[in-house]
């Protein structure tokens, strides 16, 4: 039994299934190059035929996730395409007027100037004289049979909330009761459902529209100018910052907006437009005082809902999925509940996994659950090809300024990084998500912070208030974090606080305010190249651990194919990048001398 999931929204992908076994995630934003890539993943489809043929040309079913889409998702493309200044322009001129002036506005006419039918695989200007929610339905089902070369009564359309709950219970693999939770900004009329899985399927308690946390959250980041379902995670790194004293008066103007009762979401205070509310209540608080106050929020908010459910249900293990899943700093908060026992927030939990629970829910009509692998590595993108590796040894600009080393060893890598250099990392099959797990990775050595600011300005170009991350090898997790409940963190979906050697010793890879850190809790199993790259540096420096950031520059996703390097990252006249790892090859600038060569 082949299945295809596919998610052709927000985070577009397609997963690959055979018979109980997930193969094979790819998101489309890394083919594409276009971050956050909204609409049909074709070229995304176009890498499994070419990776598993045979299962591709037997597919059997097809899961769609999300059952209604509005037909001006794809016409405008609105998140990946929107800048900034196009949020705010349809907030002056559509939201607001529409919302708080009660004025007859079509959004097609307001945003003429972003409608661009011809950007989108789906025949868009067969239905544009009646789009529908229903007729984009009906397109979308009659496109995916024609092109997948399916009986239209073999795709099914999966509801976006069972996805994300599909997604949390398999994704953790855990195979014991447990509360399954999930929250986003919306999809498919729902923004927050509970629900618990006792060794069959999952039973859903709790459905509703009125948990507006994403919602609110991709406000509060337009309203500090900063992208919307992009840059959230800044304005979360932003809230470390903020001063108690701070944050106590904007704080009441988040909690007067909604709260619950008996464990349900509660309208507290009628808004007619979310944007406008707040711009008119926070005007005059400080930038990190407003990031604060809304983590600060979050965090109460969630652990009230949380610790209800569980007192509830008397089940004390939580899987968590969903944009809102994306907040570590809130998961943690959660996690130091007394009555939770375990939590898991499994890789990728934000809409890119939509394809994942799609197909998942169709698996369910034929296996038990408990029969259902689950997903065991984040590693589930394409392998790096010898073909691929073989362009970029050719490529012209990389032969006039770098030098070729074959086969490299972890030895030679670790003593690169040791030296305090950035190594551009890429081996293997790449990692689902939007963590960099080691294999599509920027590497450095955490124990000094100048690093941070060398990476910033000669690499990433991002802001200098985020924080890095630490790859720790699993032997060395209790020197570095507390985590008394022993919680699993394979994949940076956690957040934990860190220990005073962790402090001395890996600085560069811990929020410089509040000393937590987003770990990658590297085993052997998981990924045995990166593993022994992390045992070769703690040889030389007595460190088990690596600062980890990801292989792209700032608003460009992680890199797909080598060559994305050389286009994207070393011909940006911004970067100054002098090491270079791609599959066995060491590539090394010829702008600095370099004699630790070893074969």
């Amino acid at each position: 039994m082949i299945t295809l999931g596919l998610h052709d929204g927000h985070g577009a992908s397609v997963a690959l299934f055979e018979n109980d076994k997930l193969l094979a995630v790819i998101e489309e934003e890394r083919p594409s190059r276009r971050k956050g890539y909204t609409g049909f993943p074709v070229l995304s489809i176009g890498r499994l035929y070419d990776e598993f043929p045979k299962q591709m040309r037997q597919i059997d079913q097809v899961a769609v996730g999300t059952v209604f889409h509005d037909f001006s998702l794809f016409a405008t493309k609105r998140y990946p395409e929107f800048s900034i200044s196009d949020f705010l322009y349809e907030e002056r001129n559509f939201w607001r007027p529409f919302l708080c002036e009660d004025k007859k506005l079509n959004y097609m006419d307001v945003m003429q100037h972003k409608v661009n039918l011809d950007n989108e695989i789906y025949p868009l200007k067969d239905i544009i004289s009646n789009p529908t929610t229903q007729n984009v339905m009906q397109m979308r089902k009659h496109f995916v049979s024609k092109f997948l070369d399916i009986p239209e009564t073999n795709v099914f359309f999966v509801d976006h909330h069972k996805c994300h709950a599909n997604h949390a219970l398999f994704g953790s693999q855990i195979k014991d009761d447990c509360l399954v939770i999930t929250m986003d900004g919306f999809g498919d009329g729902t923004n927050a459902t509970v629900g618990v899985f006792k060794g069959e399927r999952i039973e859903e308690l709790y459905r509703t529209d009125l948990c507006n946390i994403g919602r609110i959250y991709q406000f509060i980041t337009l309203l500090l100018g900063m992208k919307p379902a992009e840059h959230e995670y800044k304005v979360m790194g932003l809230a470390a910052y903020a001063k108690d004293q701070y944050i106590r008066e904007p704080l009441e103007v988040f909690r007067n907006t909604y709260g619950l009762v008996n464990g349900q979401f509660r309208v507290l205070t009628e808004i007619k437009n979310h944007y406008q509310y707040f711009k008119k209540r926070l005007e005059g608080y400080r930038f990190d005082a407003i990031a604060g106050a809304l983590q600060a929020w979050v965090e109460e908010i969630l652990v009230e809902f949380v610790t209800y459910w569980i007192k509830q249900t008397s089940i004390r293990k939580v899987v968590f999925s969903g944009g809102v899943a994306l907040n570590i700093k809130a998961s943690k908060k959660i996690a130091e509940i007394p009555d939770v026992e375990f939590i898991f927030v499994p890789v990728g939990s934000g809409d890119e996994s939509i394809s994942i629970g799609a197909g998942y829910e169709l698996l369910q009509q034929n296996f038990m659950a408990s029969q259902i692998a689950g997903i065991s590595s984040p590693y589930l993108g394409p392998k790096l090809s010898s073909e691929a590796c073989e362009e970029v040894r050719n490529n012209d600009f990389l032969k006039k300024n770098f030098q070729r080393f074959p086969d490299v060893t972890v030895e030679t890598l670790a003593e690169i990084l040791a030296n305090g250099n950035v190594l551009a990392n890429m081996v293997g099959a790449m990692e689902f998500g939007p963590r960099a797990l080691g294999n599509r990775s920027f590497l450095a050595d955490p124990r000094k912070p100048n690093i941070v600011e060398k990476i910033n300005d000669a690499v990433k170009n991002r802001d200098f208030w985020m924080p890095f991350t630490p790859s720790i090898l699993e032997k060395s997790a209790d020197r570095y974090i507390l985590n008394p409940k022993r919680l699993p963190a394979p994949y940076m979906t956690m957040a934990f606080d860190t220990t005073p050697e962790a402090q001395l010793e890996i600085p560069a890879a811990i929020h410089p305010v509040d000393k937590t850190a987003r770990p990658q809790i590297v085993t052997k199993e998981a990924n045995t190249d990166y593993y022994l790259l992390l045992e070769a540096f703690e040889a030389i420096t007595g460190v088990g651990c690596l600062l980890n950031t990801s292989l792209n520059i700032h608003g460009k996703p992680i890199v797909f194919n080598p060559i994305d390097i050389v286009n994207e990252i070393l011909m940006n006249q911004l970067v100054k990048l002098n090491f270079i790892r791609i599959g066995s090859d060491l590539y090394v600038s010829k702008s600095v001398e370099f004699k630790g060569y070893k074969k």
